[in-house]
């Protein structure tokens, strides 16, 4: 369970900068009772859908997602990307409510120097966005100075993690 997290980052790079637990974090956002984990393999038709939807050429069709539960009742998702900012990675959770809004954005590993890292400030507007297409760079969302190629690699993140939860619903 874990291992798969830890190893998604080691494999990005050995010089990660580890800021948080997926599952801590979805959790904790949510206040839910438990995390279930899924692996989601997409088919080549989803890939398709969700390049199309998120307006993202798509590299990978093997997501990891949280789904947070009190009970039975599902109450929120958290998808988990590994984007390339610079030349190195970062990787972010994205905390999905059950009305398909980014309720919030929290970066999990980041291996660019820390300088590069957008602010919570910045990353708190993302939250109740639910529309990929008013999740643009310099026209919904604002730049970051000296940390633009870390904005962009966040904002087309958040794009794929909506995309992705409207096309596999689970």
């Amino acid at each position: 369970m874990k291992t798969f997290i830890y190893l998604l980052i080691l494999f990005s790079s050995s010089f990660a900068q580890i800021l948080g637990d997926p599952v801590a974090l979805t959790q904790h956002t949510f206040n839910a009772k438990s995390i279930e984990q899924k692996n989601i393999i997409l088919s080549e038709k989803q890939a398709q859908q969700l390049s199309k939807a998120s307006q993202q050429a798509i590299d990978t069709k093997i997501y990891r997602i949280y789904i947070a539960k009190n009970g039975s009742s599902t109450i929120g998702y958290g998808v988990l990307l590994n984007k390339k900012v610079r030349t190195k990675t970062a990787i972010a959770l994205y905390l999905i409510d059950m009305e398909y809004k980014i309720k919030s954005i929290e970066i999990v590993a980041f291996n660019e120097p820390i300088e590069y890292l957008p602010t919570k400030t910045w990353l708190d507007g993302f939250d109740n966005k639910n529309s990929t297409n008013a999740l643009r760079l310099n026209q919904d969302i604002p730049t970051v100075s000296g940390a633009t190629l870390s904005a962009r690699a966040i904002t087309d993140g958040s794009r794929i993690a909506l995309s992705l939860i409207n096309i596999i619903k689970p």
